[in-house]
C-alpha cells in the first residue's frame, strides 16, 4: 500500500479539520452561553458584568447561526472505510513513520481483522502525531515505540492500541496541558499536534488517555475499531 492511499484528496483533509474544530468549537460555545446567561440572570441586571454578560449571549448566538448555517460541515458523516484492511493500513502507517524517522522502531503484535470507527485518513493523521510526538520527546534519538493491542470481549468489542514508548517523559505540570493548542516545550514547533488527536478522537465519539511519568516514558491508549473475527 502506497502513501496516496491512505492520504484525503486534496482539500478533504482541511474539510475533515475544520468540521472537527467546528464540533469542538460548538461545545465550548455551549458552555460559554450557560456561565453567561447565569451572569445576566435578572437579579443581577445593576451589575456591570450582567451587561456584557448579555453582549456575549447575543455574539454566541451569532455564532451558533453561522454553525447552523454549515450544517453539512458539523453534522456526523458515516465512514466509507469501516471495510479498510486494518493490519494493512496499521502497517503501511508505522513503516513511513519509521522512513521519516531514522532509528524508530515500532513493534506491534497482532492485529485482528476490524471494523474502523472513524476514516483511515483521520486514524493516520492520529496515529503519526503520536508517534511523532513520542520520537520527538526522546533524548539521544529515537528508541522502539511498542504498540499493545488490546479487544474488549470478541466480535463486536473495541479494539485499541496501546503506544508506549520507553522516552522522558511527561512533568505533571506539562502532561495536564499537553492537549491544549500552542502549549510546547519544542523549539519551531507549534504545540497543536496532541490539540488535533483530542479533537478528532472526540468528534468520533472514541475514548483515549495518554499517561506519562518522568523517566518512566509515555503511552497513548486509543479506541480505533470494532472486532470482526
Amino acid at each position: 500500500m502506497h502513501m496516496e492511499a491512505t492520504t484525503a484528496a486534496p482539500g478533504a483533509g482541511a474539510e475533515r479539520l475544520l468540521r472537527s474544530y467546528l464540533h469542538k468549537t460548538s461545545n465550548s460555545l455551549c458552555g460559554i452561553k450557560g456561565y453567561a446567561g447565569l451572569i445576566a440572570s435578572p437579579d443581577q441586571d445593576t451589575d456591570k458584568s450582567a451587561g456584557w454578560a448579555r453582549k456575549i449571549i447575543h455574539e454566541v448566538e451569532r455564532m451558533e447561526a453561522i454553525y447552523r448555517s454549515v450544517h453539512d460541515l458539523t453534522a456526523p458523516r458515516g465512514n466509507p472505510d469501516r471495510g479498510v484492511d486494518l493490519p494493512a493500513l496499521l502497517d503501511d502507517v508505522f513503516r513511513i513513520c519509521e522512513r521519516r524517522c531514522p532509528g524508530l522502531q515500532i513493534l506491534c503484535g497482532r492485529v485482528p481483522q476490524a471494523s474502523l470507527l472513524l476514516p483511515k485518513g483521520d486514524l493516520c493523521l492520529v496515529l503519526t502525531e503520536l508517534l511523532l510526538n513520542a520520537v520527538e520527546g526522546a533524548d539521544g534519538g529515537p528508541g522502539p515505540v511498542r504498540v499493545e493491542v488490546t479487544a474488549n470481549g470478541g466480535p463486536g468489542g473495541r479494539l485499541a492500541l496501546r503506544l508506549r514508548d520507553d522516552g522522558p517523559g511527561i512533568r505533571a505540570d506539562l502532561l495536564a496541558q499537553a492537549c491544549d493548542p500552542f502549549v510546547t516545550t519544542k523549539e519551531g514547533h507549534l504545540g497543536v499536534g496532541l490539540t488535533r488527536v483530542q479533537t478528532l478522537l472526540e468528534m468520533y465519539g472514541l475514548a483515549w488517555t495518554l499517561s506519562s511519568l518522568p523517566g518512566a516514558g509515555t503511552t497513548a491508549t486509543l479506541e480505533v475499531a470494532e472486532v470482526t473475527e
